[in-house]
Order: structure tokens, then C-alpha cells, then sequence
């Protein structure tokens, strides 16, 4: 009996000192730091960050969103496409009677449709009827990126500082000198994890988790994407693309310009 005893707790610690050291290494490997020799020149990362991996194709899909602010929380869904580097369409998916908007970007102009009312704009992303649409510093070509799983676009001169944050390289990207943006990338995938997007006066405007990767077509692009908004005007996003696609849209050219129905007069919004 005392023997049986004696080999079934020999038996038990064995089996507790592997538990043990198999946490142990789960532990290390989370808290694994990665090296500078490993992350790629900051002007060659940036570049695989940024390609087309599909030109002239759109990404389709239904975002299903929840948007939380201060003692509010809505969910609705969105039938959106967008193709880079600067179309996009919405359209609001309602579940009785008319959506609330519809609207396309296409380069610097706006156009968006408002069915309840009757109401057809032409603007750009300052207007402020196509401010309310999209959470506060997140401009609409913005969203274009983040569908892709990618940094928002700069265009003007940039500079790149690469380094090395925990288990991620960090790309942070500079405008005429000033910050602009930082990348968190996974060095395992390549792909981005993270983003922060500066304001107008070199604070964070508002950052971006990418979540949940799954390839469509010739692209990896993230299921699932986490925004949030700094400032007063606190914003945090969920958004889920469901069913994503990759097509062509060029049977229909004015796919990303939207048309004013038969006797609407469009508006000019500043």
C-alpha cells in the first residue's frame, strides 16, 4: 500500500515539474524579445507594408460595427467596398425601411446620399454632414487602408525610424519632419498589429488593432479591427468584416461616384 502510495505521488509531482516547465515555456516564449538583427531595413518593411498585392481589385464585404461612446453603444452594418489607393463606398444596411446613407470617395470628393431625406451631397472629408458619418480624426480614405490591413497614406516627404518594441518592430514614419504615424509589426507574419495616427499638433489622433488575419483571394487581410479615438470626443470601433471578396468593378465605372436619383438637386457641402 505505502508502496503504491510512495510511485502514485512520484507519479503526480512528474507529471506537475512537466506542467510546470511547459508554462515556463509558454511564459518565455510570450515574453520572447526580438532583435535588431532581425527586422528589415525601415524603408523595405515599409514598402511590404504598403504594396498592392492586388491593383486595380476591390475588397467587398459587410462590416458589422459596434460603436461605443460615452454611455451609448450602438451595433448596425455596412455594405462596404473599397479599392486602392482612394475609392470607397458605404452603405448603411438597415433593417426597416430606407438605409441612412449611402456614400462613395473618390479621391478628394464625397459624395453621399441621405434616402429619409431626399438629400444628395457633393463634398469632401472636411464637410461636416460627412464628418458625422465617420468617428472623429478618422478620415474616409483612412478606412480604405485599414480594410487592407495597412497604414493610412502620407503623401508628402517622408522619414522612417525603425526599432525594436518588446516582440514587434516598430516603423515610426515621419511627415516634412513631424510624427505622423507609428507600425507595430508581427516579425513571425509581417504583417501590421498595430497603428497610432497623429494629429494636426504631433498627438495621437487615434490608434487601430488589427485582429483575426484571413487571406481572400491574393491578399491577408484582418477579420476584425480594433479603432480607437483620443481626445474629448473618445470613439472606440469594433469592426467585422464578414464574407470579404475580392473583385473587379470595372463593368461599372461609376461604381465609386454616386449618382443623384431623378429629381434631386445635388448640394455643395463645405
Amino acid at each position: 500500500m505505502l508502496k503504491s502510495m510512495i510511485i502514485r505521488k512520484s507519479a503526480i509531482t512528474l507529471v506537475a515539474c512537466c506542467l510546470i516547465g511547459a508554462l515556463a515555456g509558454c511564459a518565455h516564449e510570450k515574453e520572447m524579445v526580438v532583435s535588431e538583427a532581425d527586422m528589415p531595413p525601415p524603408a523595405v518593411l515599409f514598402e511590404r507594408l504598403t504594396a498592392d498585392a492586388a491593383p486595380g481589385k476591390t475588397l467587398v464585404g459587410i462590416l458589422h460595427v459596434v460603436a461605443s461612446l460615452p454611455g451609448e453603444r450602438y451595433t448596425f452594418k455596412i455594405a462596404a467596398a473599397a479599392k486602392r489607393p482612394d475609392c470607397l463606398r458605404l452603405e448603411d444596411l438597415s433593417v426597416i425601411g430606407l438605409p441612412d446613407f449611402m456614400l462613395t470617395v473618390k479621391g478628394s470628393e464625397i459624395r453621399m446620399l441621405l434616402p429619409r431625406s431626399g438629400e444628395f451631397m457633393v463634398g469632401t472629408e472636411s464637410s461636416e454632414p460627412i464628418r458625422r458619418i465617420f468617428p472623429p480624426a478618422v478620415k474616409p480614405l483612412d478606412l480604405v487602408a485599414l480594410l487592407y490591413g495597412q497604414p493610412p497614406g502620407i503623401f508628402s516627404a517622408k522619414g522612417l525610424k525603425g526599432s525594436i518594441d518588446g516582440n514587434r518592430f516598430r516603423l515610426d514614419v515621419y511627415a516634412q519632419g513631424t510624427w505622423a504615424q507609428s507600425l507595430w509589426v508581427d516579425p513571425v507574419t509581417g504583417r501590421l498589429a498595430k497603428i497610432e495616427i497623429a494629429d494636426g499638433h504631433g498627438n495621437t489622433a487615434y490608434r487601430a488593432l488589427f485582429h483575426d488575419a484571413v487571406e481572400v483571394g491574393s491578399l491577408t487581410v484582418p477579420a476584425r479591427i480594433e479603432i480607437e479615438t483620443e481626445g474629448m470626443a473618445k470613439v472606440r470601433l469594433s469592426l467585422r468584416n464578414a464574407d470579404m471578396e475580392l473583385v473587379s468593378r470595372d463593368d461599372d465605372p461609376d461604381f465609386f461616384l454616386l449618382k443623384p436619383p431623378p429629381g434631386i438637386t445635388p448640394k455643395t457641402s463645405n
